[in-house]
């Protein structure tokens, strides 16, 4: 009996192996065998992607992608995300027809979040599909729509100011993190436009409010395959109680609405911010209480590190360009003359040039690399093959952004390109510019996100003169 165990043992292992390994080759087959140009020479294990963010951002390895699909004239081109095939949409009209045109058939985002387990991830509309994210959708547009932003200025305006007192305290300090300091103004801001609660963290970083939210942005490669196995092997993710975010983090920010909430509703308190207009949409029964925290939840998380970034990358850009920095200075002092000196919604969302200067920074640095769908059905592609259903199809957004044959020197910071007479080289209409998305999915949040960027913004130029520092700045 022992002597047979001794023969089993081994033989189970060698299986194991030749299937693990039938797997692997099958997936790396998974193109040809479906008549599809792809990337060349795909890794076992590694796919198309060797080096993903150890060595190399995505933003990276996709644009190499782009440019070998792009020189072999394909509209569209299949790669390996290790043993997982994706396909990545090259072709301007492609994408339109993809993001836009048949939405229907590339609705689902693909992301899988356990109500069990992640009851607010489950809630957001970026984790939501087919109907349930239809219906939400809906009741979301006019909690985020122009009238709704403009009611949360004056707590934005405010927030501002905190951020413009504490940088003058600073006096000359070169040790201050700006992209550090920028997360904690959108946190304080979308905190209280949120939540309704002074999270403070402008002037105290070290607060509970801003470690739950950098535990909750915080990406892995292990929270990426969890969501990728969760969306591929739902049921089986389902009995596993697979959590794609930390509970623990979840439970803070639900326990924090809910306290919110009861406070208000205790003492018949009316804010003018996100959380009221969702304790409307509670009270007329179109929200539970945990779908209310999941929408605050996912507001926050949405908007708090693109807009951090967002500002980041302003300030860095302003700062090597020094004329542009002055010629916006000028523009927003012009304006403010205009107003004795004080902000209103209308004029900083009036000013063309700092809309130029943003839209220039997000075409350099999208908030979001790269954009993905799942096609719900077997989709034919004239003169290319057919898109088997489930594909994960990827856009990515940065690689079409530094695209010389849509903006020429894509390197180079130019506001100029989003003039409203663009130069006679950028054709501005064939121009792919997507920092929110495109279509029926894109963000929802885009009006509230530019305000509060654009408020910062003004806020700082208008006090302070931005240079680097070149020894402590590197360009790489």
């Amino acid at each position: 009996m022992v002597a047979f165990a001794w023969v089993l043992v081994p033989c189970a292992v060698v299986l194991a192996g030749v299937t693990v390994r039938w797997f692997l080759q099958r997936r790396q087959t998974f193109w040809p065998r479906h008549g599809i140009p792809a990337a060349h020479n795909p890794h076992l294990l590694y796919g198309n992607v060797a080096g993903l963010v150890a060595k190399h951002h995505t933003a990276t390895i996709l644009q190499t992608l782009y440019r070998e699909f792009r020189e072999r004239h394909l509209p569209a081109g299949g790669f390996n995300l290790f043993f997982s095939p994706v396909l990545l949409v090259v072709d301007r009209k492609l994408i339109e027809r993809v993001l836009v045109k048949d939405f229907a058939q590339f609705q689902d985002r693909g992301l899988y979040a356990s109500d069990k387990v992640n009851p607010l991830s489950s809630e957001t509309l970026f984790s939501q599909s087919g109907e349930r994210w239809h219906r939400m959708r809906h009741q979301m547009v006019a909690a985020f729509g122009t009238g709704s932003v403009r009611t949360m200025f004056s707590t934005t305006a405010r927030i501002a100011q905190t951020l413009v007192v504490y940088i003058g305290a600073q006096g000359k300090r070169r040790d201050l993190e700006w992209t550090d300091l920028m997360a904690r103004y959108t946190t304080d801001v979308i905190g209280s436009c949120a939540f309704g609660i002074d999270c403070r963290t402008i002037r105290d970083p070290g607060t509970e409010f801003r470690e739950m939210g950098y535990r909750a942005f915080r990406c892995s490669l292990r929270r990426m395959w969890k969501l990728r196995f969760g969306y591929a092997f739902r049921r089986i993710a389902d009995v596993l109680q697979l959590c794609v975010n930390e509970p623990s983090v979840e439970r803070f920010f639900l326990q924090l609405c809910r306290s919110t909430v009861l406070h208000r509703e205790s003492y018949q308190m009316v804010k003018r911010d996100f959380l009221q207009l969702l304790l409307e949409m509670k009270a007329n029964g179109q929200l539970d209480m945990t779908q209310v925290a999941g929408q605050c939840y996912s507001f926050f998380i949405a908007g708090f590190e693109t807009s951090a970034s967002l500002m980041s990358f302003c300030l860095y850009e302003l700062a090597k360009n020094e004329t542009v920095q002055g010629k916006l200075r000028g523009t927003i002092v012009a304006a403010l003359d205009e107003t004795d000196g004080q902000l209103s919604y209308d004029m900083v969302m009036s000013l063309g040039y700092l809309d130029q200067v943003v839209n220039e920074t997000l075409r350099m640095y999208p908030p979001v690399d790269f954009l993905f769908r799942v096609a719900n059905t077997d989709y034919p592609i004239d003169r290319f093959g057919t898109i088997p259903r489930g594909t994960l199809l990827v856009v990515p957004v940065h690689a079409l952004h530094h695209d010389p044959a849509y903006y020429p020197q894509p390197e180079v910071y130019d506001p100029e390109r989003f003039a409203s007479e663009p130069k006679v080289n950028r054709k501005r209409q064939d121009a792919p510019f997507m920092p929110f998305g495109m279509g029926p999915r894109h963000c929802i949040g885009t009006t509230f996100g530019l305000m509060l960027v654009k408020v910062g913004l003004v806020a700082m130029l208008r006090s302070f003169r931005f240079s680097l520092v070149v020894d402590r700045t590197p360009e790489t």
